[in-house]
């Protein structure tokens, strides 16, 4: 009888970061513009010749939604931001996903000319049943909600319908991007296309958009994109173990939940964002929108 020589976790996870990584660089999306179903919520084509788009789901084939759930998991496989070795037991070559990605808003930025996929964010609609409202025994709690163990109800009001509350995640640029003034436009176009859905979303009465950030990082450049940002004074909970993404905890600067509105800022600020990324000129985006709007106080 032959028995199989167990292999350690250590070359396990070894084996399989190299796998992942190396079946998921340079994902490419080709002729992303004529697989949309439908107008998407944002295009844009930059200087530098990427494509931002922002589309909900369903308006993707299949096989799109698998390579961005693909391209995820390998970012933050990059990053230190998985568990390797429970992703590795599960043989996960995508980060899960179900039937309600269909219905969340997913901003691509691509190279227009080979369609490798660059840039990522998404807005994700509630898991609640249709017509919850946040206060009800019936909500499923948004990821924010579970990781600080927060209640929106207090927050937002408990009458406020979980469908009018989004929330922001997986915000990233390709790990793998050379240096180029197109890698430092990616993230900008990301923000763009990403919070044109949020604008849209807050449309609605009651509406918001929630997640969680670093006060230098995230919640300065979305309070640089025009939205009111609140923040909240709430630590996270320990790390679940089990958590596919606990890793990403461990950092030093600590991240906070925030809630996004509009005060009639958002458009305009939006608008001077468009003429600069279509200027195609080098230099500080952040400081550009940091004069707009020290200029408009």
């Amino acid at each position: 009888m032959t028995t199989a020589t167990p292999t350690s976790p250590t070359a396990t996870t070894d084996s399989y970061r190299e796998r992942v990584l190396r079946d998921t660089a340079g994902i490419r999306l080709p002729d992303l513009d004529s697989h949309v179903d439908g107008e998407p919520l944002f295009r844009s084509v930059s200087p530098e010749g990427l494509l931002a788009l922002t589309v909900r789901g369903a308006q993707l084939p299949t096989a799109y939604l698998d390579d961005i759930y693909r391209f995820r998991l390998a970012q933050y496989l990059r990053r230190g931001w998985l568990n390797e070795e429970l992703a590795a037991a599960a043989d996960l070559t995508a980060e899960p996903y179900d039937a309600h990605a269909l219905q969340d808003q997913h901003t691509l930025v691509v190279e227009e000319e080979t369609g490798r996929l660059r840039g990522y964010g998404t807005l994700a609609h509630t898991h609640s049943p249709e017509s919850t409202l946040l206060g009800d025994d019936a909500h499923l709690p948004f990821v924010v909600e579970r990781d600080y163990g927060l209640r929106l109800a207090d927050e937002l009001g408990a009458t406020t319908p979980a469908n009018r509350v989004w929330e922001g995640k997986r915000l990233v640029r390709d790990y793998a991007m050379d240096r180029s003034q197109a890698a430092v436009s990616v993230p900008w176009w990301v923000y763009r296309g990403w919070a044109e859905g949020c604008l849209r979303a807050l449309s609605e009465d009651g509406a918001a958009i929630v997640g969680d950030g670093k006060p230098n990082g995230a919640v300065l450049q979305l309070s640089l994109l025009g939205f009111h940002t609140r923040t909240l004074d709430v630590p996270a909970r320990p790390a679940d173990p089990t958590d596919l993404f606990a890793p990403m905890w461990d950092q030093q600067q600590r991240s906070y939940p925030f809630v996004l509105t509009d005060e009639n800022v958002l458009r305009p600020t939006l608008t001077h964002l468009d003429a600069i990324l279509a200027s195609g000129e080098t230099g500080s985006v952040a400081a550009r929108l940091t004069a707009f709007q020290e200029a408009r106080a």
